[in-house]
């Protein structure tokens, strides 16, 4: 695709764009093909994007700005933006008893945590780390369509109950790389400042219900609209049929032909369609810079609704294991 000397690449997932200099995207014309370009590829890449400016600027071809739920990732820079590492380092974990690493995140969606869960995200990397610290995308509409047809019809009427999981010691559902993290010693990491657990952060997120399936709707495209880390159950299934659902759709989104994996450079940006793809970051070693600024995109469509523990209530798994 090419509009003047707008050229988007496709990838193996998603597409890169090139031939665009600072203040084209004020032009009507490249607004518009950024954003078919967006729909169509789920994510782009965006090179040399150099500054603030640019990255609002950039952003905004694609929606209005939204101020991220969680006021503890804000940027005093600008409240359109979150910070992403940086000077102030999140805790040091080590995975598997293998790996000691901070800012690793499992599979995702931004959001969903709330009911209104957001339009998308544009992550620039001001500060790349010498080595790792990759970021991940997996396209979820391209990975439905090719579900076999009574998994499809099943996910037609499939709701799930989702829960905030803040730490890495409790995000080990199916979307983790690990089976289990624990924090470093100060032997390990004596710089490492300690658990980033917050009971009074995931009070403010109480739980929410979500469709196990979205039907794009500016695409039409059907999603898998799970994000794995926050799966408590599937509504009307036993926990362990729950699990062995969810470890299957886990699986099957994540396989290669449906996830690009990113190695950043510096000004390098990447916006996602956050209504059609998981993300998930693979973590840096502690004693190397990585620190990078996100804008979010306000959420047009209210896919949850929090969820309802009366008696009366949203139903539990159906029977004890």
């Amino acid at each position: 695709m090419s509009d003047g000397k707008l050229v988007i690449k496709p990838l193996p997932v998603g597409g890169e764009v090139s031939g665009l200099a600072p203040g084209d995207e004020a032009d009507p014309a490249v607004r518009e093909a950024l954003y078919a370009a967006w729909l169509e590829y789920g994510f782009l890449l965006f090179r040399n994007v150099d500054s603030i400016e640019q990255h609002l600027a950039l952003s905004q071809c694609f929606g209005e700005l939204a101020i991220h739920p969680m006021p503890e990732v804000r940027s005093k820079l600008n409240p359109h933006l979150i910070n992403i590492g940086g000077v102030q380092r999140n805790a040091t974990y080590v995975f598997d008893e293998k790996e000691m690493l901070v800012n690793r995140i499992p599979w995702h969606r931004d959001t969903a945590y709330v009911p209104d869960i957001c339009r998308g995200s544009m992550l620039r990397m001001v500060e790349p780390p010498l080595r790792e610290g990759e970021t991940m995308v997996a396209d979820t509409a391209m990975a439905y369509d090719d579900l076999p047809n009574d998994v499809k019809d099943m996910l037609e009427r499939l709701e799930y109950k989702a829960t905030l999981r803040l730490s890495p010691i409790n995000q080990t559902r199916p979307g983790a790389f690990w089976k289990k993290a624990r924090l470093a010693t100060l032997e390990e990491d004596p710089d490492n400042p300690g658990s980033e657990d917050n009971p009074a952060v995931l009070a403010r997120y109480p739980s929410v219900i979500y469709p196990a399936l979205l039907i794009h709707p500016e695409s039409n495209r059907k999603c898998i609209f799970i994000s794995p880390t926050y799966v408590d159950y599937f509504l009307g299934m036993t926990q362990s049929e729950s699990d062995e659902l969810l470890a299957y759709l886990t699986d099957h989104m994540l396989k290669p032909r449906y996830v690009y994996k990113h190695r950043w450079l510096a000004n390098d940006a990447l916006i996602w369609d956050n209504w059609r793809c998981l993300h998930a970051g693979m973590g840096n070693r502690p004693n190397e810079p990585r620190s990078g600024l996100r804008t979010t995109l306000a959420g047009l469509l209210r896919m949850g609704r929090y969820f309802d523990a009366s008696p009366a209530g949203e139903p539990a798994p159906m029977l004890a294991d």
